[in-house]
Order: structure tokens, then C-alpha cells, then sequence
């Protein structure tokens, strides 16, 4: 890729994936000053170079640490010699954001470090809307009369100051949420203004801060002491709330509440927290904070009495029963994804699924989501640039040489672990023709998934012309698998990826997509075979047709929407986004969901017409229509072109693809019962030699083994 820029007009500049040293000496960027370990710019001409971020930067950009007038990026300096940048005071001699009208500069390092963010929040337009703040998150505050100008607490810790004037605030004061909701007033939302010395309607004392949240409904208030109590955080580590029975013990009389721990209804006594005003059932007080559920794949669940700004689920559906959860009670959440579940479904599956998480700094640093991940490589050779860790070579188990990563990227190209076209980085091999994609390299060789009772075992056969039906769409394929050793289920990993999660985004619906999570539908081991029972529905009756090929599988394993009549079977929920190029068109082919045309449709490839209803593969550059199972071909996860050699043939004998589209001339009869091979078969690699058998036929190449 060649660019001209604005700093080196002379000779254009030439992209460099990759530049480790230049004649025995450190390469240093003319941009930054910085050395140079990853892509840059250079110049063939001479000894210029720009590391590629540094190239693209901005050419204007505007900073309310200058906010009177934009600043325009310089090669160098405007005034002669080294220049001061405004902001950390320090001499450069490199690109520079500049002001002509009021002399005022930016390196390139202030202009873009993370470690001065700007704050840009409710509570800096209220307390101090004249200057930017900006995040010094190291610097320590000592002494006496050093106290945060909103909450009026001694300065510690990370926190917002402003450069013109002795203003500071603590990082928490300065990030408050501009609207929140409290149980004490859950009738309305909070919103955050400037105090005028209201009174607060849980402490009744008169607020003393900036700030106070205000209800504009009622003119109910809290200041921010009572809108964040010490307890309501301490309950997230299942400790800190004080909970006392809200009746008189001699009292006969039970009161109808809303459980504010599980979020269901109750007509007996409740038991309360008088600081934060929650009310909950007397079994509830002892629900655990931190569970273990075998129907989740990460390690742990948290329970929360209300889903607080920053860890608010974009999920308003329970991760067990499918049905919506209302996030203004309490909920069971995961950390580290976007899943919630009821309180009730997750104690109903803690019987036999969930347990305790204890914590065991042993364990931890030997497992990942809980179970042990051992890894399907081994590190040849590895480099860092800065703080980050590139793996160049590994050894992987599935293949006889070492993999080298790459990345350059060929439409043609297709993974040998998932048979999905390659998409970067990936490793590929310098010897023959195997890649895999970084997706697939990161698969542990150990899997527990939470719908199968046993661990499965990712494998791989080298060497092999097998091919092997995946167990949950039922489909012919070769590459990685996981396998397990009880019942000899096999999983295409293209299928593993799609249902490891609790849930998926599909692009070719808005709304989130589940697996039904009843227990009954876990796959479970017998020596009766393998396989899922039928999915059914609440009424009984076997779900209906995908709705993105009108077809009800074979496999019956259908990705349900809990918000609309959307089902969606394997086949079509891992069709490729991107098809490999069709010897029909010359350029890819991507999956789409919807016909904007008002034509009847047809395929080019079968040249018969489509449903408009149903999904298609399609090239806008070629008005290119086709039906998937025509763009993809009969065996799209079979990858033609392995080489192995037999005991009984004198030469390695390739698997090839001899589609119904070859000549009358170049259909070869098989050796073993004299018919056209068409579709699959093994052939000799030697031109003089014109062996060729039907794989899919057993009688036919069985001669090649017995």
C-alpha cells in the first residue's frame, strides 16, 4: 500500500507489515520518536519512517483543554529549535498540534493519552463548566484542608483537577450517574443538579454537597451520601445489610411487598434494611451472593439487589427460563457477560447444578471459567513489542509442521479446523496448504459444556480422508471436533462456537437468540447412541420451521427468540457471513436476509427462482443471487485437497471435489464400479497414473484399506 503524506512530500510512503530492525539499528519513528516494532510507513528513498498510527493521525482536531480554536497537526515545530507542549511542559522536536492564534501546542502524546482523559460529565457542568478537567490517576493528596470540591471529603486516590484553578474532585464524584433509581422512591428516576440546600427526604438533614439527586415529580431528594450507602455496595461480597423484621413480634398481621432480593411478591411478614429500604422475604436474607451454575459456561453468578450503571445487562431475559426479568429487583448477573437470571430459577437449578464458588488461589491459576484449559499448542517462538505478547510459531496437535502466523488474507481461503473462510490473524503452514484461524488455535484441547454431562475432547484426524457427521446440525464435514469419550458425540467446532454462549446476536435478526435451557434438553451419555432428542415446545409440539430456510431440520436443535416468532435451525444460524468466491463470479459472497428488490428472484447458479422470504448469498458488485446450498456447494465443510498415502496404492491419493459442473471429458470413471465420480472422491496425485474412486461409496475405495 502506497500513501503520500503530508510530512514527507518528496517520496511517496510504502506500508510494512512488520520491522523488527534496520541495519543492526533501533527504528525510530519520525512522528513520535518512538521505536518501531510493528506496521509502519517508510520511505525507499531514505531513511524515513512513521509507525502506522502516527501516519493516520487526525489532520485537526478540537481539545477543551484549548477550546477557543481547533489545532492543526505540524510535522515540526513552528518556531525554531525545540518546542514546549502547553500541557505537559516538556521539549520535543517532533509532530505537534498547534494553534497560530494563541501560540498554543500538543504533542502528539497528550493529544491521545489514555492517562489524561478529558471529563466530560453532568457534575463538571454543574461544579465547574469554565475549564476542562482532566484524570491524573496515579497522584496522591496529603495534608490537611484538601478536600474534594464536590463531597467535601479529604482528596486519596485517582481523581479530576483542573489546571487553570485550584479545583479538584475524586474520580467517583466526577463520574456520578446523571439519573439513577433508588428503592426508597422507586416510583420515579433520580436525576443529579446542583444542591440549593434541600433537605433529603431519607436522612432528613439538610444536604451539604454540590449535588443532590432530585425527584422533579415529587420533589423527593437524596444526597449522595444516601443515594449510595456503604451497604448497598457491600451486599454485591453478600455482607453489610442489617436486616430485622419490619412487625411487631406479637402481631398477627401480615402486609403484601414485593421482594426487592427476588423480585417476587409476598403476603407474610418481611424483613428489612432500614438504611437502604429493602424489604425482603425472611428465606431471602440468606441467599447466597456468588453461585456456580452448570448452565452457564463462566464460573460464577452475583447476586444484586438492583443492576447498577455499569454493569446494566443490555439482557432483559433470564438466562434460564427465557422469560423477562425486571432488573429493578434482584437478579443474578454474570460479571464478565451480558447474562441475568431470576433468583428462583437459579436456586431451583442450585440443588444438583450450582454450588458455593470458594475461592482456591490454587485452582485459579490453573483454570479459566472454572474447569482446567489445556491449551491445543505449544509456543516455537514468540516476540513482544512494548506490553504486548505475539505467538509467531506454534506447534499444533492437529498438524505435523509448526504454524506460522500470518496475515495476509486470501478470499479463497479456508480454515481446516472450522471450514469457514479464513479471516486474519491466522497460521498457516510453509509446507502445505493448512491454516487455521485464530478462533480455532484458541480452542482449549478440554471442554465442559454446560448441556453435556461429560468433558469433551477437542480432536483432530491427520492424515485422514474421514469424514464425520456433527451430532447438532447433521451435517457432513472434516476439520476439529469435539468428542466425547462416553458416548462418541461429535460436535463440528463451526457448532461449538454458535452454542457455547447462553445466547448469540445473529445478523440476520435484532433480537438476541437462545437454546432452550431446560434441564431436560441436556445432552446427556448412554450407550443408546448420541444425538439430541426432539426440542419441543411448551404445548408439546415439535417447533416449526426455521425461519431462515423455511426447513425443520433434522437435527431439531432450533435457536428460539424470546421476543418474537423467531426460530432459527444450526444449518442457517453458522452459514458462513462471507462465502468463499464462486467460479461464477469473481468476487465473495455474502449472506443476506432480506430481498430489496420487487422482482421475482432467481438463483444464477440453479437458474430457478427463490423465495424473497428466505435468506440468499448474494454480490452487489454483480447483481450475483444465489440460494446458499448452491453458493456453498453440497459439502461446504468438507475441504478438498488432503494428501494421504494407502498401503495398497503405489502413489499419495488426494480427496478431491468433482462437482456435477465438470465436462463430460474430465469425469473420470471410477476404478471399482465403472460409474462418473461426481461430487467427493479419492484420486492418485500421480499424472500418470488414473486411479479414482467414489469416497462416499465404501465398497469403492475399501480396496485402498483391505
Amino acid at each position: 500500500m502506497e500513501v503520500e503524506h503530508f510530512c514527507h512530500p518528496d517520496h511517496p510512503l510504502i506500508l510494512i507489515n512488520q520491522i523488527l530492525e534496520y541495519s543492526c539499528e533501533l527504528v525510530i519513528c519520525s512522528g513520535c520518536e518512538g521505536p518501531i516494532w510493528g506496521p509502519c510507513y517508510s520511505c525507499t528513498s531514505c531513511y524515513f519512517f512513521l509507525h502506522k498510527k502516527c501516519a493516520e493521525l487526525p489532520r485537526e482536531i478540537k481539545r477543551r483543554l484549548h477550546r477557543r480554536h481547533p489545532l492543526h497537526l505540524l510535522a515540526k515545530s513552528p518556531y525554531e529549535g525545540n518546542y514546549r507542549c502547553n500541557r505537559c511542559d516538556k521539549s520535543f522536536n517532533c509532530f505537534v498540534y498547534h494553534c497560530s492564534f494563541c501560540k498554543f501546542d500538543l504533542d502528539i502524546k497528550c493529544a491521545f493519552q489514555p492517562g489524561f482523559l478529558e471529563v466530560d460529565s453532568q457534575a463538571h457542568q454543574f461544579a465547574h463548566k469554565d475549564h476542562p478537567l482532566i484524570l491524573n490517576e496515579e497522584q496522591e493528596y496529603h495534608g490537611e484542608g484538601v478536600v474534594c470540591s464536590v463531597c467535601k471529603e479529604p482528596m486519596s486516590g485517582p481523581s479530576y483537577s483542573c489546571i487553570s484553578c485550584n479545583f479538584l474532585l475524586h474520580k467517583k464524584c466526577a463520574e456520578l450517574p446523571p439519573e439513577i433509581k433508588r428503592h426508597i422512591h422507586p416510583e420515579h428516576p433520580l436525576r443529579l443538579l446542583p444542591n440549593h440546600h434541600m433537605i433529603c427526604g431519607f436522612c432528613k438533614e439538610t444536604c451539604c454537597e454540590s449535588f443532590v439527586y432530585c425527584c422533579f415529580v415529587c420533589e423527593f431528594n437524596l444526597h449522595i451520601k444516601c443515594a449510595f450507602p456503604p451497604c448497598v455496595y457491600a451486599a454485591d461480597q453478600d455482607k453489610g445489610h442489617q436486616f430485622r423484621s419490619l412487625l411487631n413480634p406479637r402481631s398477627l398481621k401480615s402486609i403484601s411487598f414485593t421482594c426487592n432480593a427476588c423480585g417476587t411478591d409476598g403476603d407474610d411478614s418481611p424483613f428489612g434494611c432500614t438504611m437502604c429500604q429493602l424489604v425482603v422475604h425472611e428465606e431471602c436474607i440468606s441467599l447466597p451472593g456468588t453461585l456456580k451454575t452448570a448452565l452457564h459456561h463462566h464460573p460464577q453468578i452475583i447476586h444484586t439487589y438492583q443492576l447498577q450503571q455499569g454493569i446494566e445487562s443490555i439482557n432483559k431475559y433470564c438466562g434460564i427460563c427465557r422469560r423477562e426479568v425486571d432488573t429493578e429487583y434482584g437478579v443474578y448477573y454474570c460479571p464478565d457477560c451480558d447474562f441475568v437470571a431470576h433468583v428462583k430459577c437459579s436456586i431451583e437449578y442450585g440443588d444438583s447444578a450450582t454450588e458455593i464458588v470458594e475461592e482456591n488461589e490454587e485452582e485459579q491459576s490453573v483454570t479459566v471459567d472454572g474447569q482446567f484449559m489445556e491449551p491445543s499448542f505449544r509456543v516455537v517462538r514468540e516476540i513482544k513489542r512494548g506490553e504486548e505478547r505475539i505467538i509467531e510459531e506454534i506447534e499444533h496437535f492437529s498438524h505435523q509442521h509448526n504454524l506460522i502466523l500470518n496475515d495476509k488474507v486470501d478470499d479463497d481461503l479456508k480454515c481446516d479446523g472450522c471450514m469457514l473462510p479464513i479471516s486474519t490473524p491466522f497460521y498457516s503452514c510453509a509446507s502445505c496448504n493448512f491454516f487455521l484461524d485464530k478462533t480455532c488455535i484458541e480452542l482449549p484441547r478440554r471442554k465442559k459444556w454446560q448441556n453435556h454431562e461429560n468433558q469433551l475432547i477437542l480432536s483432530y484426524n491427520q492424515g485422514s480422508h474421514d469424514l464425520y457427521q456433527c451430532d447438532v446440525c447433521k451435517q457432513d464435514f472434516r476439520g476439529l471436533r469435539y468428542t466425547c469419550d462416553v458416548c462418541g458425540l461429535w460436535i463440528d467446532v463451526r457448532c461449538f462456537k454458535s452454542i457455547l454462549e447462553d445466547s448469540f446476536k445473529h445478523g440476520g435478526h435484532e433480537h438476541p437468540l437462545y437454546l432452550p435451557a431446560d434441564r431436560k434438553n441436556i445432552l446427556r451419555c448412554s450407550n443408546g447412541g448420541r444425538g439430541f432428542a426432539p426440542w419441543e415446545t411448551d404445548d408439546g409440539e415439535i417447533i416449526p420451521h426455521c425461519s431462515g430456510c423455511c426447513v425443520s431440520e433434522e437435527s431439531r436443535v432450533f435457536f428460539k427468540c424470546v421476543v418474537c416468532d423467531f426460530k432459527l435451525g444450526m444449518k442457517c444460524a453458522t452459514l458462513p457471513c462471507k462465502a468463499i468466491r464462486h467460479e461464477y463470479d469473481d468476487h465473495p459472497l455474502f449472506l443476506t436476509y432480506i430481498n430489496e428488490n420487487d422482482y421475482q428472484p432467481s438463483c444464477i447458479i440453479c437458474e430457478e427462482d427463490r423465495d424473497p422470504k428466505l435468506w440468499f448469498y448474494r454480490c452487489e458488485e454483480c447483481d450475483f443471487d444465489a440460494h446458499p446450498e448452491c453458493a456453498l456447494g453440497k459439502l461446504p465443510y468438507v475441504k478438498p485437497g488432503v494428501v494421504v498415502t494407502f498401503r495398497k496404492h503405489p502413489h499419495p491419493i488426494a480427496l478431491v471435489d468433482k462437482t456435477e459442473d465438470y465436462r463430460p471429458q474430465e469425469k473420470k470413471a471410477c476404478d471399482t464400479c465403472g460409474e462418473p465420480c461426481d461430487g467427493l472422491a479419492l484420486e492418485c496425485t500421480d499424472p500418470n497414473c488414473s486411479f479414482i474412486v467414489h469416497r462416499k461409496r465404501r465398497q469403492c475405495w475399501k480396496s485402498l484399506i483391505w
